[in-house]
């Protein structure tokens, strides 16, 4: 909520006990509280990461992009920003700090080899929501004549040598490889 309005309070001592002032203000309260809100919603759908769904849809219809309707706010808000944030032609170090912005910082492997004009990027599964929009985003970006590789970095061995096999039997070999392990 966006603020809490009490007319009453602004009116003089007075007037606090008079029924008909008091059933006014308490008419006007509910509508004034929705004025407050819908200017607060107006101010963060001004900046795309704390746009609601209505302005996450203005900006997606700005950008013509499509989305699925199982997308969550945050992956909308995420698409958004990787559009914002292409540019093209990159260098390798802005290419790096791009997938900084917008995976974070750890949560990718990047490789290119310029001989072979392959690019080839891993993407951690804590963030494999932003994994279509990465990949379109990385197929906008790229030069034509490399070869894109976007793949999701699976569970690994050195992350599943802390579990014994006791506690790994409860998880299909699926789960294992393709779930988030705490």
């Amino acid at each position: 909520m966006a603020r809490e309005v009490d007319i009453i309070d602004y009116l003089p001592s007075v007037l606090h006990e008079i029924k008909e002032i008091v059933g006014i203000a308490n008419v006007e309260k509910p509508v004034l509280e929705a004025l407050w809100q819908e200017i607060e919603n107006t101010l963060n759908n001004q900046f795309v990461v704390t746009a609601n769904e209505k302005g996450a849809s203005r900006y997606e219809k700005m950008l013509k992009l499509s989305v699925p309707a199982t997308d969550s706010i945050e992956t909308r808000r995420f698409r958004i920003l990787a559009r914002y944030q292409e540019q093209a032609p990159y260098t390798n170090r802005v290419l790096k700090q791009l997938l900084d912005s917008l995976l974070g910082e750890g949560k990718y492997e990047l490789k290119r080899d310029v001989a072979a004009k392959t690019l080839s990027v891993k993407i951690e599964l804590t963030v494999k929501g932003m994994f279509d929009a990465v990949v379109i985003m990385l197929e906008r970006i790229t030069p034509q004549n490399m070869i894109l590789t976007v793949e999701l970095r699976y569970n690994q061995h050195a992350l599943l040598k802390k579990y014994t096999h006791a506690q790994l039997k409860a998880f299909t070999h699926k789960q294992i490889r393709e779930e988030v392990m705490q």
